[in-house]
């Protein structure tokens, strides 16, 4: 009897504490409930959108994000557009390139270009694409040929520039192209000639006009002791003549002729 009494009581509070522990959690999951604006529990449905994961606030977050982005990038006309990596150059189409220029054939070196090949190939002539493009005045193909990678401080025999090609042929636009570019224009030959110089030799005046507007020094004598004015006197280009004379300030020197005082001088002397 004492046993069945004892077994009573153990089962009783049992019961007790596990119905205690059952109105604990109830409290806990009151205290916790999610409540709306207005204090009360979230309905069912908000309960199953939130219990569904952050997936969908995620999801639906992104798409706005990129829809904004997209806007931006719609806006602004300034974005960057990813460079297209050209193929290597083929040195069969170099030289294909060089000899499409040669033989005037701009249509087809352009698509040469277009397709990545690299025009600062030289033959052993010496000849380069841009050279070529230089001496028979296309400035055009000169723009698309240095846009493309050739070097417009390339240099010939002597220390000739390609500035110094385009004034011995009076080539003003394909002149102003490579200044534009970055040639500079007071570059001087091995000789000392500057490409002033030989545009006042050749009686290009169009061009000594333009190489004075750009800061060629007038003043400056090659290895023969002349200036652009010397030169344009001894040819008789006289509309050079007028031009050089407001701006020169030195006089030409034969230096031949120095020398050979120098020598009598010396000679007497003795």
């Amino acid at each position: 009897m004492n046993k069945h009494n004892t077994l009573s009581s153990t089962f009783h509070g049992t019961l007790l504490i596990l119905s205690g522990t059952i109105l604990s959690f109830s409290a806990i999951a009151k205290q916790t409930a999610l409540l709306d604006a207005n204090g009360q529990p979230l309905s069912d449905e908000v309960l199953m959108l939130l219990s569904s994961g952050s997936g969908a606030f995620n999801t639906a977050k992104s798409s706005k994000s990129s829809k904004n982005t997209a806007e931006k990038q719609a806006i602004n006309p300034l974005t960057k557009k990813p460079k297209r990596n050209k193929p290597p150059s083929n040195p069969v189409l170099e030289v294909e390139l060089l000899e499409a220029l040669k033989a005037g054939k701009t249509q087809r070196a352009k698509q040469l270009l277009k397709a990545g090949t690299s025009p600062t190939y030289k033959n052993l002539n010496g000849e380069t694409p841009l050279g070529i493009a230089v001496s028979r005045g296309w400035a055009s193909m000169v723009i698309d040929l240095i846009d493309n990678g050739a070097d417009v401080n390339e240099k010939g025999a002597r220390g000739v520039t390609l500035l110094h090609m385009a004034s011995a042929n009076g080539l003003i636009d394909v002149a102003k192209v490579l200044v534009k570019h970055g040639l500079k224009p007071g570059q001087k030959t091995d000789k000392n000639w500057t490409p002033l110089h030989v545009a006042a030799r050749y009686g290009h005046w169009q061009l000594v006009q333009y190489f004075l507007s750009v800061g060629v020094d007038p003043d400056i004598r090659n290895s023969d002791g002349k200036t652009a004015l010397g030169l344009a006197r001894h040819l008789k280009h006289q509309g050079i003549i007028k031009i050089l004379a407001r701006v020169t300030t030195v006089r030409s020197l034969d230096f031949a002729k120095v020398k050979t005082r120098k020598k009598r001088r010396k000679s007497k002397r003795k």
